[in-house]
């Protein structure tokens, strides 16, 4: 059992290198722009979790919950799924965590915050895609599953920073 967990773990960190990096500015021309600048509201949209994960307590709703407070408090709109479709790009605050108990006790977690909403192709015009234009991630390690949700929030504080640097009051 401990060399399947280990060659999940190692799996696990092959996925999350190969997945990229933070893409949080975009070229107009000569210039780079931010791409939260002029992003009014989101729809908070968690993957659902394990059900093994949520047994043990940290559940779907918590980190939903936890994304939509930390937004709220810091004066971003958080819109109801049927709202955001309704909205140009549909922009959704999309959490996905993955987590892997170990045989020690600990959690390998893997924790990705992605920006996604429905953008344009330039090599076809007119033709528009829902996708990622933001996202930040972290793998780690914890004692916890507490420990799980405050990377989660981190990740969060990550998003709110960046979108306050984009978005000036």
């Amino acid at each position: 059992m401990r060399g399947k967990q280990c060659s999940l773990i190692v799996a696990l960190v092959v996925t999350i290198s190969l997945s990229g990096g933070i893409a949080t500015t975009v070229r107009a021309g000569n210039a780079e722009i931010p791409v939260l600048r002029g992003l009014k509201e989101v729809f908070v949209d968690v993957e659902d979790l394990d059900f093994r994960v949520e047994r043990t307590g940290l559940t779907t709703d918590h980190l939903r919950t936890d994304a939509e407070l930390k937004l709220k408090m810091a004066g971003i709109k958080v819109q109801s799924e049927k709202e955001s479709m309704r909205t140009p790009g549909s922009p959704q605050l999309y959490i996905m965590v993955k987590v892997l108990g170990t045989s020690s006790g600990d959690y390998a977690a893997h924790i990705r915050v992605e920006l996604r909403e429905t953008v344009g192709l330039v090599r076809h015009p007119g033709t528009e895609v829902f996708t990622s234009t933001w996202t930040t991630g972290k793998f780690g390690v914890t004692h916890s599953l507490s420990g799980v949700r405050q990377q989660e929030q981190k990740l969060i504080d990550k998003f709110i920073s960046e979108y306050m640097a984009a978005n000036p009051k």
